[in-house]
């Protein structure tokens, strides 16, 4: 089934949509928000059902103040009671999040960046926050995520005013601006943030830097940011990993750049071919690391016992990281169609989910052009795969969007959840929550 479809990424691609959106934005808009009481005025939506068994669906509803939910970037994730956490941007202004109640199965707004901003008296005139571009990531009763309100690899970021950090807390069920309690209000001036991945152990965040690389840290305890850098021959800017992650050493992992035309910055790939990282007490450091080329790791996710780490590029290469001995390996990648494994490919894999009981990896190719996204199931023990569904086989509606994103997403039913949409084509972001055995049932697989 061919379709039309919008190609490129969020902040990366100039659109003529998004400049006719902000034109149509209210002067003064920015700076006359009410706070809205949550408990009072919370938008949500009820699921809706697939075309097979093992598929549903919400649609985002919009914030109080009317800001739509457009575009999800990488941007669902969970806790450990099984709810689901969205974020939805309109990539001109506001972001919101949202939480899927697993009790009663309802999509709730719970808070907006603008809204939270306005009520902790921290949002500037003119100010915006294009995106929550980072995995919803709960600690300790808390959801985190952080801003990214200018993302294109070239100078924007130093005209924003910096990024905010913001957390829902769960037992007062509060959307909260953390930054508003730092010296200036936010994070880091200028800086934004695409990705952040937790210590539990230091009770540290650490948040990645667009286009600079720079990475930081939040101390959950004190409530205060540090720049910490980057290593010292990482010059000019270039595409930033959207997955890192933390050993039980505490030593984070990272990686950067790519291949792909699309983004190329003209980085040198024997720096970025492999993973580098920053230990707290001997600074940033490379490893040996290797990776199927100079792409970054994109999506990621541990196994329930915190042995292994399974981690993808946007092309699908599939890595496995030990934690015990610090290892590194590179397990293959499913069986994408022929001629689609280099850089002039526009299929990302931005949908990663790995299955503990059943040694299954789901990874969801996006942006395939004049075709439907798909879903595949790769089997770690032997390393092979095959395409469980295309996305028009699940919903017709979901299947004329281009994108879809999300990774270790799952509830405690069976299933996990992708963001489905297009970018400025004006339509709420779909939730889509997928049962992969109750797919393989229905279609006798």
């Amino acid at each position: 089934m061919k379709k039309f479809k919008l190609t490129g990424h969020a902040g990366l691609v100039l659109s003529l949509f998004a400049i006719c959106a902000f034109l149509l934005i209210p002067a003064g808009c920015t700076t006359s928000v009410e706070a809205v009481d949550p408990a009072v005025s919370a938008p949500s939506a009820d699921s809706g059902e697939g075309i097979l068994d093992g598929v549903k669906l919400w649609t985002l509803p919009d914030a109080p103040d009317g800001s739509k939910p457009d575009q999800s970037w990488l941007a669902v994730g969970s806790d450990p009671e099984g709810n689901i956490y969205i974020s939805g941007h309109d990539h001109v202004s506001n972001s919101m999040l949202y939480m899927l109640d697993a009790r009663d199965g309802v999509l709730r707004w719970v808070g907006d960046a603008r809204e939270a901003s306005t009520r902790a008296d921290n949002w500037e005139s003119g100010e915006t926050a294009e995106k929550f571009h980072t995995r919803p990531t709960y600690f300790d009763g808390r959801v985190y995520v952080a801003t990214l309100d200018k993302s294109s690899l070239d100078n924007a970021f130093q005209s924003t005013r910096g990024f905010h950090w913001y957390a829902y807390d769960q037992v007062n069920q509060e959307f909260i601006d953390l930054s508003a309690d730092e010296p200036s209000g936010v994070g880091a001036e200028t800086l934004q943030i695409v990705t952040i991945q937790v210590d539990p152990v230091s009770r540290t965040i650490y948040g990645m830097s667009i286009p600079e690389n720079k990475l930081v840290a939040y101390d959950i305890d004190g409530g205060t940011t540090t720049v910490l850098g980057k290593p010292a021959s990482w010059t000019g800017y270039f595409y930033s990993n959207r997955f890192m992650w933390v050993d039980s050493r505490g030593r984070l992992y990272f990686t950067g750049g790519t291949e792909r035309s699309q983004w190329n910055m003209g980085e040198p790939e024997d720096l970025l071919d492999h993973v580098w990282f920053y230990d707290p007490a001997t600074g940033f450091g490379e490893t040996d690391f290797s990776l199927q080329g100079a792409y970054a790791i994109e999506v990621g996710q541990w196994d329930k016992y915190h042995e292994h780490l399974y981690a993808s590029d946007d092309l699908g290469h599939i890595y496995r990281f030990t934690d015990e001995n610090a290892s590194w390996e590179y397990l293959g990648r499913p069986g994408f169609y022929e001629g689609e494994d280099n850089h002039y490919n526009n299929n990302k894999v931005w949908v990663f989910n790995l299955s503990d009981e059943t040694g299954k990896i789901y990874l969801g190719r996006s942006d395939n052009r004049d075709y439907s996204n798909e879903i595949w199931e790769y089997d770690i023990a032997s390393g092979s795969s095959f395409m469980l569904c295309t996305i028009d086989e699940l919903d017709e509606a979901a299947s004329r969007e281009a994108f879809i994103t999300g990774y270790d997403t799952w509830d405690d039913k069976g299933f996990f959840y992708i963001s489905v949409f297009s970018m400025y084509d004006f339509q709420n972001v779909l939730l889509m929550g997928i049962n992969p055995e109750k797919i393989k049932a229905a279609k006798g697989l």
